[in-house]
């Protein structure tokens, strides 16, 4: 995923070049700005006066203004933006008839596109809850383990997917949420042992499944926390003793 400030401060530092913007995706207004640069650089060394030498101005200013409003532009304006290609995951499956099994399915998918990966993760759960068992719904719940940085959840849902008939397992190694623990060093064990978690440091599920609520309930803690920080409601201080406090009780 792209990472807001990153591409602020590549705009502040290289934004002349324009290589914050090949770092976004917008390689064709990248190149762009980078043909600006060396036209502007050629009329300089041509000796076209000082008209040419404030021309080479232009794409640096250029940059500075991307880099401004990178920086203030909000979290959630900015992954939609630049990162909606990661909020796209396995669509579930089920009877059209059963209109609660499509409230919280709907319900999930709003809130993961809307960046709200605990929110939709309990979501996710009442609908098993409810319904019962499903292979999409476990994958979903990875990918949105796995947005949370979650490797212990993440490889359980996986597991209990394929275990329940997942029928597509590319997208286990191809698809973009799950980056996260395609990382992790013990994926190519776990993908090599069918998908099954063979590993002895792993707790037990039914530990884990005592505990999911609480890691939801601290994710979602964590997630209103970055909000009043992008809002200016507390300053960098507040949110990271705030931030420590929370992550202490994991």
């Amino acid at each position: 995923m792209k990472n807001k400030v990153t591409a602020a401060l590549l705009a502040l530092m290289f934004g002349v070049f324009g290589l914050h913007r090949y770092y976004l995706g917008r390689k064709f207004q990248g190149i762009l700005h980078t043909i600006l640069f060396f036209i502007c650089l050629l009329l300089v060394t041509e000796g076209h006066g000082e008209i040419a030498e404030m021309s080479l101005a232009l794409p640096a200013i250029l940059g500075f203004m991307d880099a401004v409003l990178l920086f203030v532009m909000p979290r959630q304006e900015f992954d939609e933006k630049y990162n909606a290609k990661y909020l796209e995951f396995e669509p579930i499956k089920q009877d059209p008839k059963e209109s609660l099994f499509d409230y919280y399915k709907s319900l999930g998918i709003n809130k993961y596109r809307a960046l709200d990966f605990a929110g939709a993760t309990h979501s996710f759960l009442e609908s098993i809850e409810k319904f019962g068992e499903s292979p999409q719904v476990h994958f979903n719940l990875a990918c949105c383990y796995s947005m949370l940085n979650d490797a212990e959840m993440t490889y359980l849902h996986l597991e209990k997917a394929v275990a329940n008939g997942l029928d597509n397992l590319e997208k286990i190694k191809e698809h973009k949420a799950l980056a996260f623990i395609r990382q992790d060093e013990k994926f190519n064990l776990f993908a090599k042992n069918n998908y099954k978690r063979p590993f002895d440091d792993m707790p037990n599920e039914k530990a884990e499944n005592g505990t999911e609520e609480e890691k939801l309930d601290l994710y979602g803690s964590l997630l209103k926390l970055g909000d009043l920080k992008e809002k200016g409601i507390i300053n960098e201080e507040e949110f990271n003793l705030q931030k420590k406090k929370i992550l202490d009780t994991l």
